[in-house]
């Protein structure tokens, strides 16, 4: 029987979580929850001026607090001048607004040395917004400096990048997972994130579509001795209360406010069960991908990007589906293995035409072989545990199915909270040409191994085998 401290985790209740986590890990495989406190309730924004007092012992004066252009609102007042009230009350508070002239505001190294430019002399950092801002702020404080108290101020419920210890930046125009640090506190005022646009609160229940895919990425790799970090704790901590958030996707259609403080919840521990795995695995799999190779597609041609969650949450659908087909029709007896170890000067000028126009210099390609051929070099190591998998394979596909939801009833929850389940229906839409070069070249993007380059290796993931994940998606709304 589990746990049902980890099978009913409250983020707000850390010192519970812990001791949990401690007794569910013998062997030291987990790292720790590296935050002060997690505040999810109503009116959350008055407990502000508290918190910073408490992190700075009462002496510190000043406060560094940053934000994005967007407005929300709790009621009819704007966020932002609230905090930045409540704050001037106490303290001396420079008030730096980040933003983009011409298009979306990205997580990037330009972007956070500004933040770190303005950090001397600062006694906490507030960051008040959603998942950009957030990853700029745990990025540039962690360049300062851990020491320094980082408080986020989440403004909607899109991401779940809120609550854990890494930071997703643009590197040569490439999208990658960074070490950065925990905020010190995250405070989810209910209010606050029941006014968001409601699309970007359904970004967040897409985001979680991944929790469903990701996890057995994961469970592959292990498996087939590409990594050794596997655990199973990170993702019971979220499952089951995602579950019960899947069967009331009619609330969250609503936003209904019961409903929004479960996925404010679930989408907290999503983002603690990174932390905890001490890499972002748990929730980031081939979905996540091709949502990045999406990304850098906009990118390249100046164009604004869809939310992430949404963009996660069709790329799970499309992942759901092709883990359906090989769990369904996989025969480790026709595996030809000599043909499954592709040599560097093969997969290179792959790697270089998959990614060398998005920048004249190359800049990118070459950041993604760089990656790749760390990823090949150990896939060619792991010929034994490969060959143990084919013999072990009837084990596997019967654990593998437990990690999974069907693609059927992904889309159906989807459809019912009014969550998009097609590219073409997030905005801006994305055009079916960036998606099938997304799916085509997801597996030569970094040095992960998923499903994806299981399925490549095997001679799977081809221009057909994403046709037929694209038709099957059609039958289910979903897609293009």
């Amino acid at each position: 029987m589990q746990d049902s401290r980890l099978t009913m985790a409250d983020p707000t209740d850390l010192a519970t979580l812990r001791v949990a986590l401690r007794e569910s890990d013998p062997d030291y495989t987990l790292h720790p929850i590296q935050m002060d406190s997690i505040f999810i309730q109503r009116q959350a924004l008055e407990i502000l001026p508290q918190v910073v007092s408490k992190l700075t012992n009462g002496t510190g004066k000043n406060i560094l607090m940053v934000t994005d252009s967007t407005p929300y609102f709790r009621e009819s007042s704007s966020v932002k001048e609230k905090v930045y009230f409540l704050l001037t009350q106490h303290f001396q508070v420079e008030w730096l607004v980040m933003h983009n002239e011409t298009k979306d505001l990205h997580a990037d190294n330009v972007n956070s040395k500004i933040i770190g430019n303005a950090l001397q002399g600062k006694d906490c950092v507030i960051g008040v917004g959603g998942g950009t801002i957030t990853d700029l702020c745990k990025d540039s404080t962690h360049m300062f400096g851990d020491d320094l108290p980082l408080v986020i101020v989440q403004t909607a419920l899109s991401v779940n990048a809120f609550s854990d210890g890494v930071a997703v930046m643009l590197k040569n125009g490439v999208k990658r997972t960074v070490e950065a640090r925990y905020p010190t506190v995250l405070i989810i005022d209910l209010d606050v994130v029941q006014q968001a646009p409601p699309e970007r609160n359904l970004a967040g229940y897409g985001d979680l579509m991944a929790t469903w895919t990701a996890p057995v990425d994961w469970y592959l790799s292990h498996v087939i001795g590409m990594n050794a970090n596997y655990h199973e704790s990170p993702s019971i901590i979220l499952r089951p209360q995602l579950r019960e958030l899947m069967k009331k996707s009619d609330r969250l259609a609503k936003m209904d406010r019961g409903t929004l403080s479960l996925l404010a919840r679930v989408l907290t521990l999503s983002g603690l069960s990174m932390g905890i795995a001490g890499e972002s695995s748990p929730a980031s799999g081939t979905e996540h991908i091709i949502s990045h190779l999406i990304d850098m597609s906009a990118d390249s041609r100046g164009k604004n990007v869809a939310f992430h969650g949404a963009q996660v949450a069709v790329g799970a659908i499309m992942t759901s589906i092709a883990w359906d087909f090989f769990l369904k029709e996989f025969d480790p007896s026709k595996v030809d293995i000599d043909r499954c170890f592709p040599g560097h000067e093969e997969m290179k000028p792959k790697v270089y035409a998959a990614f060398s126009w998005l920048d004249k210099d190359q800049h990118a390609a070459s950041e993604c072989w760089s990656d790749y051929e760390k990823k090949l070099t150990k896939w060619h190591s792991a010929q034994e545990s490969f060959r143990s998998f084919l013999n072990n394979w009837d084990s596997f596909k019967e654990e593998a199915e437990k990690k999974t939801l069907s693609p059927e009833y992904l889309c159906e929850c989807m459809h019912t909270a009014g969550a998009p389940t097609r590219y073409s229906r997030l905005t801006p839409e994305i055009d079916a040409k960036t998606v099938r070069w997304a799916m085509n070249n997801c597996h030569l993007f970094r040095n992960r191994f998923t499903l994806s380059d299981l399925l490549y290796f095997l001679g799977w993931w081809d221009e057909a085998f994403v046709e037929r994940i694209l038709d099957r998606a059609e039958t289910l709304d979903a897609g293009l």
